[in-house]
């Protein structure tokens, strides 16, 4: 007998050894014990997951010598005939070849004819899609009300190709792709009745490159006994498969942590001139990042070997949930721009250094900041100091004199920026008299309560436009006083009412407002005097 390849030879032979498609079987099962058999079906799903194999068994469950049963015997004479492509009344029809208007002509003339040695006369057409509209339109007729013997199974991978007039005529059943625990206990299990050994790493690699496809596994498990000698390992595998040594992925994955960019560099040189695909590093990168990603949010819910769980704790813990998430961004985006450019290593390059870059999370950043506003608490009361919060990013070294002109130049920017924005309220700005205390430090001077309200208002904006402005931290000083000619404080005879100091740290109450009540009713000395000059005599009204 001549070699069969693994796909055929350990193809399913009956409902209960098709796996993944429980849902499938057990429906079909049921509707062959109740007698409820429909005269056409349609399999759809991805490749490799069972459709050709489930129209075969169920063309057995309705063709054996005693069925339709649920449980084909295998033995009797129609269902070695199935089981070996050659029975008269089962026929397997491409849709890829036999598409023409011409072949469904033939096909309606044919299923006039009663079958030969069994009940029903099955036709599975395979491909379906790829039939011409007007091919399906002659067959639309037929497949609603085909003769009592006649049962049509069609499989697809796109049925959304498939025109509507038809998928109303035929019970449909959506395929799924099969689990990787699946495909990994078929892989071990096929080992075992082969008689060789394969690792765990060498089964997760399979697995992970079939796609839940069980056709694509079988043919790579197959590629991977004929290409090594004893025991399949998963180097073998991934040498078989073109895929980089999981040490390079690892050591990539720490120079990114490590913000090590000669590194990184060196390894995408050393990849390159070792012939490996630049575009198949970056997917096996981004696989390599997800499953580690995936490990460090449900070890349970991703299926590696012992040697991989030992790596995949240590590498769980490099990154933040946020950043692995980036990453996979970052080469998804260099995956598709790969693509197409002429250059893809130049591509790759520059965004294994964009991973590479400090990374702060904005979620976190604004959590914090909220956080701190929480803890800013402000006392409504006549005054108070208040300094600025806001750390200066690097300290400036100038003149002390020159620095007080620039404190008086950034306070006329603060005003004109503020009255910008808010042009009725922030006119109490522009009537207060700025005045440099030192190096750190401005004192404003205004006439009125309504002024002193209004400048108090803005003192958020102020401090933070004075940091951002000059990089120091600035205390800011608020006075009332009762005689102010021309912007100049009259200083003789003149009455602190109030003070208010800008600051955050602490909160300050420095008015004074125990003042003697006799000062208070006391009259100016230059008020006298004046009088004094024009022979009258100043009162307090």
């Amino acid at each position: 007998m001549s070699y069969l390849v693994l796909a055929r030879k350990f193809r399913p032979q009956n409902f209960s050894e098709i796996i993944g498609q429980e849902h499938i079987s057990q429906t079909l099962r049921n509707a062959i014990s109740e007698k409820r058999i429909a005269h056409a079906y349609l399999f759809s799903g991805p490749r490799g997951c069972g459709k050709t194999t489930m129209a075969r068994v169920l063309a057995k469950a309705l063709n054996c010598k005693n069925g339709p049963t649920v449980e084909p015997c295998g033995i009797c004479e129609n269902c070695l005939a199935i089981s070996k492509s050659s029975s008269i009344d089962v026929l397997e029809i491409d849709g890829a070849s036999n598409n023409g208007i011409d072949e469904i002509r033939a096909l309606r003339e044919n299923v006039k004819f009663s079958s030969a040695n069994s009940k029903y006369k099955i036709y599975i057409m395979d491909e379906v899609h790829q039939i011409t509209i007007q091919a399906f339109n002659a067959l639309l007729k037929t497949l609603e009300e085909p003769p009592s013997h006649v049962v049509f199974i069609m499989a697809t991978t796109e049925q959304h190709k498939v025109p509507a007039t038809i998928l109303s005529r035929c019970q449909r059943y959506m395929f799924k792709l099969i689990s990787s625990a699946e495909i990994s206990f078929a892989i071990k299990s096929i080992g075992r009745k082969e008689g060789f050994e394969i690792d765990d790493e060498a089964v997760g690699v399979i697995t992970s490159a079939s796609s839940g496809s069980m056709r694509d596994a079988l043919s790579l498990l197959e590629q991977a006994v004929s290409s090594s000698s004893g025991k399949v390992t998963g180097a073998c595998v991934r040498e078989l498969l073109g895929l980089l040594p999981k040490d390079a992925l690892t050591s990539v994955t720490e120079s990114i942590l490590k913000g090590d960019i000669q590194k990184i560099l060196k390894i995408v040189e050393e990849i390159f001139e070792q012939g490996y695909d630049i575009l198949q590093f970056a997917r096996d990168l981004r696989d390599y990042l997800r499953e580690v990603m995936v490990y460090s949010i449900n070890p349970s819910g991703i299926e590696i070997s012992s040697d991989d769980k030992r790596l995949f704790d240590v590498q769980k813990t490099l990154f933040s949930l946020s950043r692995y998430v980036r990453m996979n961004n970052l080469l998804s985006k260099a995956l598709e721009e790969m693509r197409w450019h002429d250059r893809p290593r130049i591509l790759l390059e520059i965004y294994l250094l964009k991973m590479a870059e400090p990374y702060y999370n904005v979620g976190e950043l604004i959590d914090r900041v909220v956080e701190l506003e929480k803890n800013i608490k402000i006392e409504n009361k006549p005054g108070f100091t208040f300094k600025n919060r806001y750390k200066r990013r690097e300290e400036f070294s100038v003149d002390k004199a020159s620095n007080r002109k620039d404190l008086i130049g950034i306070w006329g920017e603060i005003v004109s920026e503020i009255i910008k924005k808010h042009p009725l309220t922030g006119q109490s700005l522009k009537n207060a008299l700025a005045e440099a205390i030192g190096t750190s430090s401005v004192q404003l001077t205004v006439l009125k309560q309504f002024d002193y309200d209004g400048v108090l208002e803005f003192r958020n904006q102020i401090l933070e436009l004075f940091q951002k402005k000059s990089g120091l931290n600035i205390e800011i000083k608020v006075f009332i006083r009762k005689n102010m000619v021309q912007n100049k404080v009259v200083t003789q005879g003149d009455v602190v009412v109030g003070e208010k100091s800008l600051s955050s740290d602490a909160i300050v109450c420095d008015v004074k407002k125990n003042v003697d009540e006799d000062e208070k009713s006391s009259i100016p000395k230059y008020i006298e005097e004046i009088a004094k000059s024009f022979g009258a005599v100043a009162k307090k009204v």
